[in-house]
């Protein structure tokens, strides 16, 4: 369906970017790609099963990098005064503008960084233990889960976009000097940050599938520290200004949705055909 939406965007884009027409085939043939490949006696002969099974998991960073400049050739008009306002209705304050000066403290500001950082370890690390395992169940069902979450929040962003409080109210550069994490962050933010992918928050959404496929795959306690690693990213996108709480909230909701309803409804046409992920959800 993304790559669908991506190529129908793309040739409505074609007469003023160039190199549009060829973005909009490029993503007919990955739409059609799956379909293509299901059959073919050579890729299951030559590739290896597991890669078979996980290859679409690139397909997230190639929307993520591709959303700006899509936002940017469609020129919506961003919606942050209308989130900034559910912000405070519902929150009473922006949290994210009152909690960090709040407690300003050296230690916990490094640590609200390092935990923010903690996201692309959560998204990696699991995955590859899962991969490395070998199970072709459980990364069938790793795939489609994050697939799910991720390609959701990108077509929404691509509708509604959100820049964030860093739009309305950017960051002020603290006296002292930046420590690791917060230096990590910035320079992440600064090379791969895709603007009007602000809400719902997808480090949230991202993270709480990974605790939800972590109840499935993993021990208790390997799960139990999933499920805490997604509590501190939250958190830590409101404290570190990247996120309204609102934003973090509807993450949070997005991933439990996708997970509990999504996810099995598109398990269940594989399942009936003796998929195991019929027992995914």
């Amino acid at each position: 369906m993304a790559c669908v939406w991506a190529a129908a965007a793309w040739g409505i884009g074609a007469p003023r970017v160039a190199g549009a027409p060829w973005l909009s085939a490029a993503h007919a043939v990955a739409a059609a790609l799956p379909w293509v490949l299901r059959d073919a006696r050579w890729l299951r002969a030559r590739a290896h099963p597991l890669l078979r099974e996980a290859y679409p998991l690139l397909g997230i960073v190639l929307f993520w990098a591709e959303l700006g400049f899509l936002a940017r050739v469609r020129a919506l008009p961003a919606h942050d005064a209308q989130i900034a306002a559910w912000d405070r209705s519902l929150f009473g304050v922006h949290l994210h503008a009152v909690w960090g000066p709040a407690a300003p403290w050296p230690w916990l500001r490094e640590s609200m960084y390092f935990f923010y950082f903690s996201y692309y370890l959560m998204l990696v690390i699991p995955a590859l233990v899962i991969l490395a395992r070998g199970r072709r169940d459980a990364i069938r069902d790793v795939t489609l889960r994050l697939m799910a979450t991720y390609l959701t929040c990108f077509l929404f962003y691509a509708v509604f976009p959100v820049h964030g409080p860093r739009a309305i109210d950017p960051v002020q550069v603290p006296p002292h000097r930046a420590a690791l994490f917060e230096s990590l962050v910035e320079s992440a933010r600064a090379t791969g940050d895709s603007p009007g992918t602000a809400f719902p928050s997808s480090h949230v959404a991202g993270v709480v599938t990974v605790a939800w496929f972590g109840r499935r795959w993993f021990g208790r306690w390997a799960a139990s520290i999933l499920a805490a690693g997604a509590l501190l990213v939250t958190l830590a996108t409101v404290y570190t200004g990247n996120h309204f709480a609102i934003d973090a909230l509807a993450g949070a909701a997005w991933g439990i949705a996708v997970q509990a309803l999504l996810v099995p409804a598109l398990a269940r046409p594989a399942g009936a055909q003796g998929s195991p992920l019929n027992r995914s959800a």
